[in-house]
């Protein structure tokens, strides 16, 4: 025993002929250690009672052990309507960074007033993960000039080029749901989403959008959308438009399943039956789309895939590695309205 009989991670690892830093690594929740020998040192640690001396090892390490989370609003959104894809995958970067060893420090940003990107200097995480919104571009410049000053930070579909940014496979899932709308016979598929945004997520999905349309020599249909609206606002702006100037469509893609709740909501006040005589394709998979009516079909984005691959870039950063920022795997939902 240790001090005062304070079993130690030194004695663990002798006791299971393992060294040190694999036994540290282990309870830290660390994947490169064989899930096998992990097994063995929880077991172990558990059965004698050992447990981190946290503070010990920040002394030792300079490490606080704590991932912050920023969560980028729009400028004055009360905190209830953000959008719950954000909140999803909050959930599943609290998960991870929890398997991982880490605490979590959640901040909800959307302006000036409250920008905060210095956790690193004050000592309060190790680094940071930045979501939300595309619309805050005062965000997203205020968190690319701590990224130019190496503050350790990953992205979520940042569209700064020198932020480093995990993103979904917004090609792929393009693809899938335009696919599908043409094997339903859809001859006027209209694009319902941003056309000017800078976030990569909304570039990729109308760039692929433009190129299946010119592939398939059909004409692209893409109405303006209201500036400064919340996304269901615009998509129900967008499609009433489309409907007011007699333009024929006969299905949507919508850049987000937001979005497509507000074309929903167009087409339905002028009794167009969703699923019949338009179909809709929302992006996202948020759990609100299965309660629509019809139930939304929509791009599902891997959640928990999203989390593990955020918090894994983030300590590879951490550890002066190279982050795997492979595209966020999708698929067709596919349910009552496409």
């Amino acid at each position: 025993m240790g001090k005062e009989g304070r079993i130690t991670a030194h004695q663990i690892a002798a006791m299971l002929g393992v060294s040190q830093p694999t036994v540290s690594r282990a309870l830290r929740g660390d994947k490169q250690v064989a899930e096998t020998t992990r097994a063995r040192i929880v077991a172990l640690a558990n059965e004698l009672n050992y447990s981190v001396d946290h503070n010990a090892l920040r002394l030792r390490t300079q490490q606080t052990n704590s991932i912050a989370l920023v969560i980028l609003c729009r400028r004055g959104e009360n905190k209830a309507n953000i959008n719950p894809f954000y909140l999803s995958l909050l959930g599943c970067i609290a998960a991870s960074a929890s398997e991982r060893g880490y605490n979590l420090i959640i901040s909800f940003q959307d302006s000036p007033a409250n920008f905060f990107a210095n956790y690193t200097g004050s000592r309060q995480a190790d680094g940071l993960i930045v979501i939300g919104s595309g619309q805050n571009v005062e965000g997203w410049q205020f968190f690319g000039e701590y990224a130019r000053r190496e503050t350790p930070m990953i992205c979520w579909g940042a569209s700064k080029e020198d932020l480093i940014s995990v993103k979904s496979d917004n090609v792929q899932g393009a693809r899938l749901a335009i696919d599908h709308l043409l094997q339903n016979g859809c001859k006027h598929i209209a694009y319902i989403g941003p056309t000017n945004s800078e976030q990569p997520q909304f570039q990729d999905r109308l760039t692929t959008y433009m190129d299946e349309m010119a592939n398939k020599a059909m004409q692209p249909i893409c109405p303006p959308l209201p500036e400064n609206a919340v996304r269901e606002d615009q998509g129900y702006a967008a499609v009433k438009g489309l409907i007011q100037d007699k333009i024929a469509f006969d299905s949507l893609f919508c850049a987000n399943d937001f979005i497509a709740l507000g074309a929903m909501r167009a087409l339905d006040e002028h009794s167009i039956v969703i699923g019949k005589n338009v179909r809709v394709i929302g992006f996202d998979g948020i759990a609100t789309g299965a309660y629509a009516q019809p139930p939304l079909t929509t791009i599902e984005q891997d959640y928990v895939q999203a989390g593990e691959m955020l918090v894994e870039a983030l300590i590879a950063v951490l550890n002066g590695e190279r982050p795997n920022t492979t595209p966020v795997s999708v698929k067709l939902l596919r349910r009552g309205t496409a």
